[in-house]
């Protein structure tokens, strides 16, 4: 760029250049830049650099008019400009982009990508809301968004693997990261303070698979629970420990190895019961791979369906439906079996167990019956892990007929390891 004196007179009788639009550097003044349209207009800018390494970008901020704007007034805005991004990482932009920046802060921020991004686009977002609720709002929900630096989320992400763990303190660096992606690629900030910020938490592979004498005890526990819940309605006394919908919920995963937030959240209309083959049919936007699934319901499976549809409110849209404080529908909350599976396991003794194990359980059961690899991942819906593109994009035929055979067999050895009699037409009975 061509330079300019620092002098009133000098600038107030640049030209544009040949002709052309041209903008004019000030000697002495770093960032100040006047633009000189071919109209004779004069307009101050300041140029300026934001972000790090590669996605450094350099930006420029309208001052106003040189003809309403004196060259003093110019310098003292270009230097407080800045001295706001080199001193404090506050861009100019951003401001202008989210109105007033000290009243947006990183809760607000959240609040719009929650609404506009998790609910339309993610499966499980009040997961995603309770990791905020938890963590990130403690510590940034009232901050601006200007004022957080990559070492503050640092802070956050060291003292959550000593408080949290590893897995907890990762997962809010994504979450984190998500919500600040997002804001870039909506325009709304330049570049997020935390990009590439690296995970120090260490997360242990999960392996823990019940075992058949653990599968006979936590099974059988589940069924006395139905006798001695039945008993105290009977008698008019509270039911004990887990209700309902948690047994049907926990026999479920058993049964089928789903994951859990798939089957806390299951639709009436995804059940059909009716059918010559009885199905759920787990949507596209509920599943983690984002491919509709199809499970087929053995004899077993089918038994716990009816049983949660029995006790389930009739005018819920939810097989097992919950209320919220404002009377609204809602399902079950993943968490709401977790939970329900810790009590029940801390009584039986049976140490480290999460609902996650079911399934793992499941998949581990089925390769021990010698259930071929490509059949449990079409079980499990680890369709991406385990099967090519031409499969996943163009082979729409559902293996509905090869899943069942693997659920029949799982069912045939899950009676005889627990000491039930094979079900039959839906049902199931004690030996």
């Amino acid at each position: 760029m061509p330079m300019l004196a620092r002098n009133h007179k000098q600038i107030m009788a640049a030209k544009p250049i040949a002709g052309k639009r041209t903008r004019y550097t000030i000697e002495g003044v770093r960032g100040l830049v006047l633009d000189v349209f071919t109209t004779g207009r004069r307009v101050w800018y300041v140029r300026y650099e934001v972000g790090r390494g590669k996605l450094r970008r350099s930006r420029s901020f309208r001052i106003g008019n040189a003809a309403h704007v004196g060259l003093s007034d110019a310098i003292d805005k270009c230097r407080a400009v800045m001295a706001g991004v080199e001193v404090e990482g506050i861009d100019p932009q951003l401001r202008k982009r989210l109105g007033t920046i000290e009243t947006k802060t990183f809760g607000e921020l959240f609040e719009s990508w929650y609404e506009r991004h998790a609910l339309v686009r993610l499966a499980r977002p009040r997961d995603e809301r309770m990791k905020y609720e938890n963590h990130l709002k403690k510590t940034f929900g009232d901050v601006a968004i200007p004022e957080i630096k990559r070492t503050d989320v640092a802070k956050l992400r060291d003292r959550l693997v000593v408080e949290s763990g590893p897995v907890s303190s990762n997962n809010i660096v994504t979450l984190f990261n998500r919500v600040m992606n997002w804001a870039v690629d909506e325009g709304l900030i330049e570049f997020n303070p935390a990009h590439r910020l690296r995970k120090v938490g260490l997360e242990r592979p999960r392996e823990r698979v019940l075992s058949e004498t653990e599968i006979r005890i936590f099974w059988q526990a589940l069924e006395r629970l139905d006798t001695a819940t039945a008993d105290h309605i009977r008698e008019g006394r509270p039911g004990r420990m887990l209700s309902l919908a948690s047994r049907c919920a926990l026999r479920i995963m058993l049964l089928t190895g789903q994951r859990r937030a798939e089957v806390a959240g299951i639709r009436k209309s995804e059940v059909d019961l009716a059918a010559s083959r009885p199905v759920w049919t787990i949507p596209s936007l509920r599943t983690k791979n984002r491919l509709l699934h199809r499970v087929p319901l053995a004899p077993m499976a089918r038994a716990q369906f009816e049983m949660a549809l029995a006790a389930s409110r009739t005018n819920s849209e939810y097989l097992f439906p919950t209320l919220v404080l404002d009377g609204r529908d809602a399902p079950m909350i993943p968490e709401a079996i977790t939970r329900a599976m810790v009590r029940l396991c801390a009584e039986l003794r049976i140490a480290g167990a999460g609902p996650h194990d079911l399934r793992r359980t499941v998949g581990t059961q089925l390769a021990m019956l010698g259930v071929p690899l490509h059949v449990r991942a079409l079980v499990l819906n680890h369709s991406s892990q385990n099967r090519g593109v031409t499969d996943v994009v163009y082979n729409r035929y559902g293996y509905d007929k090869e899943k069942l055979e693997a659920f029949e067999q799982w069912e045939r050895h899950l009676a005889m390891i627990v000491g039930a009699k094979p079900a039959a037409d839906g049902v199931s009975g004690a030996a």
